[in-house]
């Protein structure tokens, strides 16, 4: 089932004559976790605004083609502290506080932020003030509050950003596991060696315009490469002349080695 589907879209922030988005047409399916990569500025964080239905909406700005939604949707930004309600004085009732404003009976709110407090691991900061939080701890938050909402197609900008290498790789399953249970997942993401054991779909983005869409194996095309988009177990290998195709992961160099 098709949780998301952009057709031909154009998006104009206010006051700038070049378009941030050209022509994306993009389908997200239930269960699938799809990868936006590209250089800074390439458009994909405009492009989780625009499913998300915050741009235009809440950014102002022009937005031409289609964008359709058969899902509760929910973003991530990646500066979790932008984020916070600013009416919580405790991580449990900022995790609360979506599924409280979706007007859901008290059980179920609880219900929910419980779960969503132990699939963060954050259960021992559920009395905690958000305000003295570490970053990755927020971050943590944020997500947490996100899911607590129960949304089928869940939006994230930099997930891992705050996040230290083991909470990141902790990250990353938690989405493995989200999409196992049939949510649409779309992440923008630098972290690229990540993304071949996350991701089954990846959208290059460039200028706003779409690229290449394929799957991780693109991470390890001379292209990426050339961009600056490659894992770095592909570029190693490409620089060291070794033949391709290069090799995505360690574990795909070490089969492949000589």
């Amino acid at each position: 089932m098709t949780r998301l589907a952009l057709e031909e879209v154009t998006f104009w922030y206010p006051a700038t004559r070049a378009p941030a988005l050209r022509e994306v047409s993009l389908e997200v399916a239930a269960g699938e976790i799809v990868a936006l990569v590209g250089k800074v500025g390439a458009g994909a964080s405009t492009l989780l605004l625009v499913a998300a239905d915050l741009a235009p909406r809440v950014t102002g700005g022009r937005l031409a083609g289609a964008v359709r939604r058969r899902a509760r949707s929910g973003i991530v930004l990646p500066t979790p502290w932008t984020q916070l309600s600013g009416m919580a004085f405790t991580v449990w009732d900022e995790v609360a506080f979506g599924p409280a404003n979706l007007g859901w009976p008290g059980h179920e709110i609880a219900r929910h932020v419980d779960h969503a407090l132990e699939r963060l691991e954050i259960v021992s900061l559920a009395a905690r003030d958000p305000i003295t939080l570490s970053g990755g701890e927020l971050q943590r938050v944020i997500v947490a509050g996100l899911l607590a909402m129960d949304p089928d197609l869940v939006l994230l900008d930099e997930p891992t950003a705050e996040l230290d290498p083991a909470g990141a790789r902790s990250m990353w399953r938690l989405l493995r596991l989200l999409a196992g249970e049939g949510k649409a997942i779309v992440v923008a993401t630098s972290e690229l060696d990540a993304v071949p054991d996350v991701a089954d779909r990846v959208v290059w983005l460039e200028a706003g315009a779409v690229r290449a869409i394929g799957t991780p194996q693109l991470l390890a095309e001379d292209a990426a490469c050339d961009d600056g988009l490659g894992t770095t177990v592909a570029r190693i290998w490409r620089a060291a002349g070794l033949a391709p195709p290069y090799p995505l992961t360690v574990a795909d160099a070490v089969q492949r080695w000589p």
